[in-house]
């Protein structure tokens, strides 16, 4: 499995776009890159060490040691160490359809996983999913007509409306860059989730023109109403920022040009398209939950993955540091 969270194309964009501080740490007989997310509070600058993409071996006793001496070697420093954990729990087709029963069980199943996880090895679940829980990506070898037949019936309505009513997609140039970041601004500000800054937007930029890259735009007479950026490793596609116009959203253009952006990654030779990651199954209330229900009607696989766990070094600290994180954030 491709393991992005420790894949060089995140590490670039962790520390060329976010320009976060980078670590290493051994673990496991591995050496994992982490960042360093820093927040300041009032005269105190508080930092979060993060190391996503860990896989835990299967034997029990050795991650018990493994994770002891980490603790023991990191106490006294921080206040606590945040561990993104990749291990697969189930990997299943969206295409197939998923009974409340299975939704249910996953849900059970998952909680029981945190529990055993705090019970072993005295981690916990993180209060903020710096890892996603799940994961769904799209297998581009397929052809157009297999594509749509893994999509349910409403989304491939809704990419048949677009290209019957005239929608267009292409390349995007240079002009059109900063009226990408307003209609993205524009898009989470209605929204109300958090995106990149101008600054953070200009690296990109940077970054992305130093190799490959591809940014497609879903058009309608002649006016940009969606796009998304794509980022390349080897034949992997990421697909970490996009926008689309809500005044459009009745005619499918996020279903039409996602459909598009897998046809466009078939032809210059990718194999795996990733979008980003989801709420896991079953988690209705998931502040992701509505954004995976459409990334699902598309087809696809998921993969439930155990997620973000903190390993608590400073029990008030961390209280406090969580007391304030969630105020923030209501």
């Amino acid at each position: 499995m491709y393991n992005f969270y420790q894949s060089k194309l995140r590490k670039d964009i962790q520390h060329e776009i976010y320009c976060k501080p980078m670590f290493t740490v051994e673990l496991f007989g591995k050496e994992y890159f982490g960042s360093i997310k820093e927040k300041k509070i009032w005269p105190f600058t508080t930092r979060r060490y993060q190391i996503m993409g860990i896989e835990l071996p299967e034997d029990t006793e050795y991650v018990k040691k493994e994770l002891a001496n980490l603790s023991k070697k990191l106490n006294g420093k921080w206040f606590f160490f945040q561990l993104g954990i990749i291990n697969d729990i189930v990997t299943f087709e969206n295409s197939r359809h998923k009974c409340n029963e299975f939704k249910e069980d996953m849900k059970a199943f998952r909680l029981g996983l945190q529990k055993r996880l705090q019970l072993d090895y005295q981690i916990i679940p993180a209060f903020r999913e710096n890892m996603p829980t799940a994961g769904i990506v799209y297998d581009t070898t397929k052809s157009n007509e297999e594509l749509l037949k893994d999509m349910n019936e409403s989304c491939r309505k809704r990419i048949k409306k677009s290209i019957a009513g005239g929608m267009q997609y292409r390349i995007i140039d240079k002009k059109d860059y900063e009226i990408f970041f307003s209609k993205r601004q524009k898009t989470a500000d209605t929204k109300g989730f958090n995106t990149i800054s101008i600054l953070q937007y200009e690296w990109l930029l940077k970054y992305i023109e130093k190799g490959k890259w591809m940014l497609i735009g879903a058009f309608l007479d002649g006016e940009m109403i969606a796009w998304t950026i794509c980022l390349f490793d080897e034949k992997f596609m990421y697909c970490p920022y996009g926008f689309f116009d809500r005044r459009f959203s009745n005619i499918g253009v996020q279903h039409f040009l996602k459909f598009k952006l897998f046809s466009r990654a078939r032809e210059n030779g990718f194999t795996i398209v990733d979008t980003g990651g989801w709420a896991p199954t079953g988690f209705d209330k998931h502040p992701l939950a509505s954004v995976s229900t459409f990334k699902e009607s598309l087809g696809g696989s998921k993969s439930e993955l155990y997620g973000s766990y903190d390993i608590v070094l400073n029990k008030y600290l961390y209280w406090v540091f969580k007391l304030y994180y969630n105020f923030l954030h209501k």
